[in-house]
């Protein structure tokens, strides 16, 4: 059996509180505590900087490449959420004061729109399309944090985790109420991984990944 072949670690000077890879290229981004975002080329042997850029006055807490890989939508605990593009790591478009509290999660929806979370943890899921000044669709209050998302079924569908460790399911451009739910988690549901469009993997604040 051979060896399997491993990027060698990238190194940071400071903690790393976000990371994403490429939707096509051999590009990662990272975001640290300092509010710094840098991009890498990674490879099996070394890796090449491509740029850095600090956007943020506070921690870089999110980054997400979008769809086409052309820009890196950013969030920070100073509540500013950033488009970056690719190439360049030049600032396109930005919002500051997006929420009343720190941003603390962000997924990228299409190419236009994206979900963020807060330090509070209102009990609302909003989604933000950037081309306009306000939130584009919100949901009933859940009366539960809600924690972590992540797309499947094509696009179709959202899981949401929730403090109480309930995953409810969500369909796109439906956002008032959610469609169903799976209880089964005794902790809060932190992190949600997508496997495949039907498959997913949950971390919990138990300590087990499901």
């Amino acid at each position: 059996m051979t060896e399997a072949l491993t990027p060698k670690a990238l190194q940071f000077d400071k903690p790393i509180f976000t990371f994403s890879l490429h939707p096509t290229q051999d590009l990662v981004a990272s975001g640290l505590i300092n509010g710094r975002v840098y991009c890498h080329k990674y490879g099996l042997e070394d890796h090449q900087q491509e740029w850095m850029v600090k956007p943020f006055k506070k921690s870089c807490r999110g980054v997400a490449f979008n769809p086409d890989g052309s820009g890196i939508y950013s969030i920070s605990k100073d509540k500013t959420i950033c488009l970056l593009d690719t190439e360049s790591g030049k600032v396109t478009s930005s919002r500051e004061n997006a929420h009343d509290e720190p941003l603390n999660a962000l997924l990228c929806l299409d190419q236009r729109m994206l979900a963020t979370g807060d330090d509070v943890g209102d009990g609302y899921l909003s989604t933000w399309d950037i081309r306009k000044p306000n939130v584009a669709a919100m949901s009933d209050n859940m009366e539960d944090e809600l924690l972590s998302i992540a797309l499947v079924k094509n696009g179709s569908k959202a899981v949401v985790g929730s403090q109480e460790g309930i995953l409810s399911l969500w369909s796109w451009d439906d956002w008032g109420d959610y469609n169903d739910r799976i209880v089964g988690h005794p902790n809060s549901i932190d992190a949600i991984c997508k496997l495949d469009e039907d498959t997913i993997c949950t971390g919990s604040s138990d300590g087990i990944i499901r």
